[in-house]
């Protein structure tokens, strides 16, 4: 192996360009296997780098060789991940274990964890708890509250909330921790399976009110169940609500009116100073045709007419009222109807936007992400405001895309995931949780997951 290349090589792998690197670190190794398995090793790492998994898989090939080389460990460790990568998870188990069967090998918890995460993409949950499990006790592990997390997760994949509760509250009693939000938004999860309305509204508050933690589509859901569960309901009987009616009146009414004597009709009425003189006949006939007041042939005729007369009358008089109302305010009706328009448009438009939908619609957003990923364009605009390098970690869950589809869209008010099947260019096709949230009236990407729930066994 040529020495001042290989240094060369790490200098330029330590200043990031991982391109220059792996062609220097290949460039250094001599003819053979022995001796050359640390350049081998840097350019597979360097490979990684750059994202190109499978090339990383046959350098890797190659550092194994060397059978003098004493990081035979790290090097299946790394060659399981690269596996992992491009969807090889059956091989990624091998070499995940052939790590662990390396007595040099310093770092177990992350062959433990790669194999953790290959074990529950091919669906084999209950050994993927027992290799998180190993992870999180191992005294090397720097960051064992990751471990407990995914544990937890296995947990509620093998619907044991239960010791998935226990798993979180492990993992929240390691103050260094950066994931606490997440972690007690899963343990809010957990609660709600157990029923425990109350003690998992306390978590999904803390996780977003500590910690910030924007809850995920499940968490949302699990959120709002708990909050209408843990609302007590009113009280029924016999049809009615109890609660408390309103004061019952003091004075009460007597057959509907009030009470009091009245003034005898016959009695003679006093005389009052000042007062005018009673007016004469014609000028009562003239005030009582001004009051709208018939005179006595008009009395007589009222009470000479028969029943039917009667009916006649009341009849032409009702559709003479009829057709009174129906000339009325016109103008009023009209922005009466208006106004009810604009109310029943806002009402429509209020409940679209509670179920979920917006444009662009979750299925717009997700397809033009993946499109794009596919055919290598910029995918910025389907996320959220969040770093270039916080991007580009999450699209490296998903392999080379051949082609996807989308499988479902699940919506709240706020915040949705959508279900994606990736058939990546090599390997079996994968299946993957999308989230998103509410920016606007459209979706944004918040996040990527595996979706092992789907994964066959």
């Amino acid at each position: 192996m040529d020495q001042s290349k290989f240094q060369e090589a790490q200098v330029a792998y330590e200043a990031g360009d991982y391109r220059t690197a792996a062609k220097v670190f290949l460039a250094s190794a001599g003819k053979g296997a022995a001796g050359n398995g640390s350049a081998y090793h840097m350019a597979g790492n360097s490979l990684m780098r750059l994202r190109r998994h499978q090339d990383a898989v046959t350098v890797y090939g190659h550092a194994l060789r060397d059978e003098t080389y004493d990081k035979r460990g790290a090097v299946q460790a790394n060659l399981g991940t690269a596996y992992l990568a491009i969807g090889e998870y059956a091989l990624a188990i091998k070499a995940y274990e052939a790590a662990l069967a390396e007595p040099d090998y310093a770092t177990p918890f992350r062959a433990c964890q790669g194999m953790a995460s290959a074990l529950v993409e091919r669906g084999r949950i209950d050994e993927a708890a027992a290799a998180y499990h190993k992870a999180a006790v191992d005294p090397a592990n720097p960051e064992p509250a990751k471990a407990l997390v995914n544990l937890g997760l296995c947990f509620m994949g093998l619907g044991r909330p239960q010791d998935a509760v226990e798993a979180y509250k492990a993992a929240l009693g390691f103050d260094e921790y950066k994931g606490r939000g997440k972690a007690l938004a899963n343990l809010g999860q957990a609660y709600v399976a157990l029923g425990e309305y109350n003690e998992a509204m306390r978590a999904f508050e803390k996780a977003t009110q500590l910690h910030g933690q924007r809850l995920s589509a499940a968490a949302q859901q699990a959120y709002d169940r708990a909050v209408l569960a843990a609302t007590p309901a009113h009280e029924v009987v016999d049809g009615w609500e109890t609660g408390e009616m309103s004061p019952i009146p003091q004075t009460m009414q007597t057959g509907g009116w009030d009470t009091g004597a009245l003034d005898a009709l016959s009695r003679d009425l006093p005389t009052v100073p000042g007062a005018r003189p009673a007016v004469s006949s014609d000028e009562a006939a003239r005030a009582a045709a001004a009051l709208g007041m018939g005179d006595e042939n008009d009395v007589t005729t009222f009470f000479s007419m028969t029943e039917e007369e009667m009916k006649t009358k009341d009849l032409a008089a009702r559709r003479a009222e009829r057709l009174a109302r129906r000339s009325g305010p016109v103008r009023m009706r009209r922005a009466l109807v208006l106004v009810a328009s604009v109310v029943l448009l806002a009402c429509a438009v209020g409940a679209a936007y509670w179920f979920g939908f917006g444009w662009p619609t979750q299925k717009t957003t997700v397809t033009g992400l993946v499109s794009g990923y596919k055919l290598g364009q910029p995918i910025e605009t389907y996320w959220v405001a969040v770093p270039d390098k916080d991007i580009a970690r999450e699209m490296a869950k998903i392999p080379p895309v051949k082609e996807f589809a989308v499988d479902e869209v699940v919506s709240t008010s706020a915040s949705s995931s959508v279900k994606v099947t990736v058939t990546p260019e090599k390997g079996a096709p994968l299946h993957y949780i999308i989230s998103l949230s509410r920016e606007g009236v459209g979706w944004k990407v918040t996040g990527i997951e595996n979706d092992w729930r789907s994964s066959g066994g």
